[in-house]
């Protein structure tokens, strides 16, 4: 059969546009994915939907995690904020650089991440993405130490260990923190340091959160067309526990759930605030939708640690924040990728904070082999290619004073803390909520356990710093500096 001109020409068509579709379709499987981690500060581990929460919604969180995966034995890298994030921000365990508490005060240049420490954030920016931080830092003030010389190209946020939700001169404060009597306690160092902007402080007016919330859906926008990595750093629901009135009015104090140790007062607060912080995981989530990124976007979901006893449920986790048991150090974790990782999904597997580095590197193109992280990349294990369980062992050095020999193991099954002398070994998969203590019952087993941690904690180093005396807090030194970016709030001296 002769083909006719007009079929011959149809047909070239046709093959140029299959061609083209396949090219396409390769290249987008090739793009460079972009990544978002959204980190809650002291969440419970049983405040999301997902996990059982009755008395807080969080359908944004929980539409998260039904689209994506839960991570139901994640964990991060030490019980309280400090040391968890020096964790993740530089992909590396804290212990290896000598990170023990949290950076008590503030302005103390030699409080925070080292220079010689090199961070995700900055591996990222080797391999041609965009870095961006919105919120807490907490990794020191000093020039080195800002998140501009710390790999991010924008921050947005606060460098401190925690932020008011509100200015200092809102009406609801009466004036205590524009007339608080120098010298400051460092609590409300912490709380009142600027807002800033890379190297400006700038102007807000807004609760906290929902200021937060939108810088990182702006920084989204700006960046749409690059690939980008976002740390949102949120400092909900951490203390001190502020929410706007009309969604406290959402959660009154006697329909909260009844939580052993937790006021119901303040069970309604840390419920507003929670609410408050879906709703901003909401809003992200719309960001990426609306501009069509969702499908090469990974999004991880988490709290910096466990929630606090006097606010939050960790149940059926013992303990809670700064606690060794899982209740410290076991989070809500969900990963979420459109089209990559199954909807739905249930991953039992015990991972870790220092995994999301080594993952995001790994996405970008690097080679983790050739850096300093800890993690691994478990791409294979969320994306259902593979369900071997990505660590054999787990390790954590805990402790804020470094001459106590405390931490923690994790093989298989068992779980071994170590306080001093004492130790503490435990099944997870028969006692999650570790009521019972098989060190007596299994003495092999816990010496072992003891001996290899012991081997792992030799990379630990001597502490990067030590707290100060009161005396010390107390004087200008640590009072006020000159930085450009302390420019109009009271912590601001030149000298």
């Amino acid at each position: 059969m002769i083909l006719k001109k007009i079929d011959i020409i149809k047909f070239a068509w046709a093959l140029v546009f299959f061609l083209l579709l396949h090219v396409s379709s390769n290249a987008q499987n090739t793009k460079q994915p972009n990544i978002v981690v959204i980190m809650a500060d002291d969440l419970g581990y049983a405040d999301v939907g997902y996990n059982g929460c009755k008395d807080i919604p969080t359908p944004n969180i929980d539409k998260l995690a039904k689209s994506g995966a839960i991570l139901t034995s994640g964990y991060v890298s030490g019980p309280m904020c400090g040391p968890s994030r020096a964790g993740f921000i530089t992909g590396r365990m804290q212990s290896s650089f000598g990170w023990y508490g949290n950076p008590g005060t503030p302005l103390d240049t030699k409080q925070g991440l080292p220079e010689n420490v090199k961070t995700v954030a900055h591996y990222m920016q080797q391999q041609g993405y965009v870095t961006g931080g919105v919120g807490k830092w907490h990794m020191g003030t000093a020039p080195h130490q800002h998140p501009n010389n710390m790999g991010y190209d924008d921050w947005y946020g606060f460098l401190s260990g925690g932020h008011l939700y509100y200015p200092m001169d809102h009406p609801s404060y009466d004036g205590k923190y524009t007339s608080t009597p120098k010298p400051w306690i460092m609590r409300e160092m912490h709380h009142t340091l600027p807002i800033i902007h890379n190297n400006e402080p700038v102007a807000w007016d807004q609760y906290l959160t929902h200021e937060l919330t939108d810088q990182g859906v702006q920084f989204i926008e700006k960046n749409k067309e690059k690939p980008f990595f976002l740390f949102m750093s949120y400092n909900a629901p951490h203390e001190y526990l502020e929410a706007p009135e009309e969604t406290v009015a959402k959660f009154p104090a006697n329909k909260m759930t009844p939580i052993p140790g937790v006021k119901p007062e303040n069970r309604s607060v840390y419920a507003a605030m929670t609410y408050e912080f879906d709703k901003g995981v909401g809003k992200l989530m719309e960001t990426l939708d609306r501009l069509n990124l969702a499908e090469n976007t990974i999004i991880w979901f988490l709290s910096d640690n466990g929630g606090m006893k006097r606010t939050s449920d960790n149940r059926p986790l013992r303990g809670a924040k700064w606690d060794s048991y899982e209740g410290g150090l076991r989070v809500p974790f969900v990963v979420n990728w459109k089209g990559k990782i199954k909807p739905g999904g249930i991953l039992n597997a015990p991972i870790t904070t220092l995994d999301i580095g080594a993952t995001s590197v790994a996405l970008a193109g690097g080679d983790v082999s050739k850096s300093e992280l800890d993690g691994k990349n478990i791409t294979q294990y969320i994306t259902g290619e593979t369900n071997k369980e990505p660590h054999d062992e787990l390790f954590w050095r805990i402790g804020r004073n470094y001459k106590e020999n405390s931490g923690v193991l994790r093989v298989g099954d068992y779980k071994l803390i170590i306080n001093n002398d004492k130790l503490e070994l435990f099944n997870l998969k028969e006692d999650l909520s570790e009521t019972t203590d098989l060190s007596e019952k299994h003495p092999t087993i816990a010496q072992k356990m003891l001996t290899r941690w012991k081997t792992l904690n030799q990379s630990s180093q001597p502490p990067l710093w030590q707290p100060l005396s009161d005396k010390e807090e107390l004087s200008d030194e640590y009072q006020y500096k000159d930085y450009e970016w302390l420019k109009g709030s009271p912590h601001y001296r030149v000298k």
